[in-house]
């Protein structure tokens, strides 16, 4: 049975990556050192980590919310790269996108009927 997920994602400067996850997007460092950090917030976990030849590219997560609007209203005035305002889909999804400064993609998404 599957019970939790943390997506990776890939940084060359996994300090500034702890950095930016903690005073931009409001997450809390569970743990730390110099290739990896692990980023709490509420209950979704993220490993970030060093780029190597085993984690290259880009990493993204689709992260689910209670409020979609407040997320990004909050993220906006701490100056966090949105990618658009919150858009609600046919499917009954309303999300946004994020990126971090190494381009790595979060997409925030509320679910509604």
């Amino acid at each position: 049975m599957l019970t939790k997920i943390m997506p990776e994602l890939p940084l060359d400067d996994v300090a500034a990556g702890v950095a930016h996850y903690r005073d931009v997007l409001g997450f809390h460092i569970n743990y730390e050192q110099a290739d990896i950090g692990v980023m709490d917030r509420d209950r979704v976990r993220l490993l970030l980590v060093a780029r190597t030849e085993r984690h290259r590219g880009i990493g993204s997560a689709y992260v689910y919310v209670e409020d979609a609007d407040a997320l990004y209203a909050e993220l906006q005035s701490k100056g966090a790269a949105v990618q658009g305002v919150p858009e609600s889909h046919p499917w009954g999804l309303r999300d946004f996108r994020v990126l971090d400064p190494e381009g790595n993609q979060l997409t925030f998404g509320q679910p509604f009927e």
